[in-house]
């Protein structure tokens, strides 16, 4: 008699948590951490020392949305600020991207920069920050960044450095050949 009950117990609980289960809620990414302040169709253009000018169109623009999950309770949150340009008038595009990871809490902070010219020539940036402390809440994580963001990559064959500032975007680029290309405002 005791074992029936039992199992009948250990039943409704399974079937509880099957129904109920654990829910991972993901919130949008976060307004604090500004550093893509664009829009599509806006234009950037960026002129070197010798007053050159080279322009960029943003194609696409987005941040991730708020959502929430349960099938599978180990799959973490991916959050994400993104932005794309159109090919400019040297055939070179650039894609950045901040993507936040982790359960509930942020754990990890990786921030990309992509160039692409039209011979397919495919380069990255980037630089990733692991939180120390897994428990950090997704409206806490600008402390861990800075305002201006460098991100370098020496061995680049098109572009070896970018700079990121919070609530301005891509501020400068350098080319492999080391001319810098600043935003003008």
């Amino acid at each position: 008699m005791i074992k029936k009950n039992m199992k009948k117990i250990s039943i409704i609980i399974l079937l509880l948590f099957v129904l109920l289960g654990c829910k991972i809620h993901c919130p949008e990414f976060p307004a604090e951490l500004n550093y893509f302040p664009y829009h599509e169709g806006q234009e950037l253009k960026f002129i070197n020392s010798q007053q050159n000018i080279r322009n960029f169109i943003i194609a696409n623009k987005a941040n991730s949305k708020a959502n929430s999950f349960g099938q599978n309770c180990k799959c973490e949150c991916f959050i994400y600020t993104m932005f794309s340009t159109y090919f400019n008038q040297d055939t070179v595009n650039v894609r950045g991207e901040i993507n936040l990871y982790g359960r509930e809490n942020v754990g990890s902070i990786y921030i990309n920069c992509y160039i692409e010219d039209n011979l397919y020539n495919n380069e990255m940036l980037s630089i990733g920050v692991e939180l120390p402390d897994k428990k950090t809440s997704y409206d806490k994580i600008s402390k861990y960044l800075e305002d201006t963001i460098i991100i370098e990559n020496e061995n680049n064959q098109l572009v070896k450095k970018v700079v990121i500032v919070k609530g301005k975007g891509l501020a400068s680029y350098t080319t492999a050949d080391g001319e810098e290309w600043k935003l003008v405002e």
